[in-house]
Formats: structure tokens, sequence, C-alpha cells
């Protein structure tokens, strides 16, 4: 299974702002004859609790995984800001890093609509077994300072209906 990873903050307005964009990229994976790519929101800020993340599922209609990076994942992948999005291949391998699309061109600064959906062609390069070009872009949003650092262990994923053991 090919996973993306998106990195949140609940208090992000640009991560709010980009729910929208990732829900419909959750629809259009879960709902292909053959789903083959899995979604997952990680919050990398110890302080976040489980009840933040459900209040920020809830609100922003988001039945995809969230969950606290407990394990230091975004540490693992180097992901700097929230929202930033990996894709994953099924072995693990990183082969796209970056912004959602280019809804934001600077902080504060955004388009009515996005021009570039950078990770929907990423996704879509790598299911058909293509080169991801780009497989970078820079990510527009907060800045990651406080993280949990990248260890073996296990996380909690966060549900829009509870909390269950990933």
């Amino acid at each position: 299974m090919w996973q993306v990873w998106v990195f949140l903050a609940p208090l992000c307005p640009i991560c709010q702002d980009y729910t929208f964009y990732l829900n419909a990229l959750h629809d259009e994976w879960v709902k292909s004859p053959h789903p083959q790519v899995e979604l997952v929101g990680w919050f990398p800020n110890p302080n976040v609790t489980d009840e933040a993340i459900a209040e920020f599922a809830n609100r922003y209609a988001i039945e995809w995984d969230l969950a606290r990076d407990t394990i230091g994942w975004s540490d693992a992948v180097g992901a700097r800001f929230t929202p930033e999005a990996v894709l994953l291949s099924p072995e693990g391998a990183v082969l796209y890093r970056g912004r959602v699309n280019d809804l934001y061109y600077a902080l504060g600064k955004h388009r009515s609509s996005p021009k570039s959906s950078d990770l929907a062609l990423a996704v879509q390069q790598a299911l058909l077994g293509q080169a991801i070009i780009p497989a970078e872009t820079d990510a527009i949003g907060c800045p990651i300072q406080n993280r949990f650092p990248f260890q073996d262990s296990l996380s909690r994923c966060v549900y829009r209906d509870g909390i269950r053991g990933l």
C-alpha cells in the first residue's frame, strides 16, 4: 500500500485551509476500484492532545487517519513545515516531499484556487510507475519547531469517531 503522510498542526490556518484539498484526495483514493493509497495525518508537536486532534477531525470533516507523531516520523522523513506531505512507496521509501498544492505561494499569500496539484501528481506518477517529477517542492506553512524525536515505538491513531492503536 502506498502511503501519503501529511504533517499537521491543529491551530495552523494553512493546515486548516488544506483540509478541503486533502479530504478530496482521500475521497478520490478511497473510491477507486482498487484503493492503493492510504492518507495519514501526523501531528508532530508533543503538546497537541488527542482531544485537539479529535476536534480538528470533527471540525474539518476528516475521515482519514490522524495521529500524534509519538514515533517521530516528521524527524525521520525530514518534514520541516505543517502542512507538509510525504509520499512513501509500499517499501517505505520517500518518493515525494513537499506541498499539497500551490494554493499558498508565500506565508499569508494564497491564490483563489491552486494552479498545480503537486501531491496528486506525485501519487498519479507513482501509481503509473513513472518517475516523480518534481520529487520535492517547498512546503509553505508553520515551521515544525517542537517535535517528537524519531524512535521505534508505537503511536496512537485518532479517528473522527475515537481512538484506536495503530
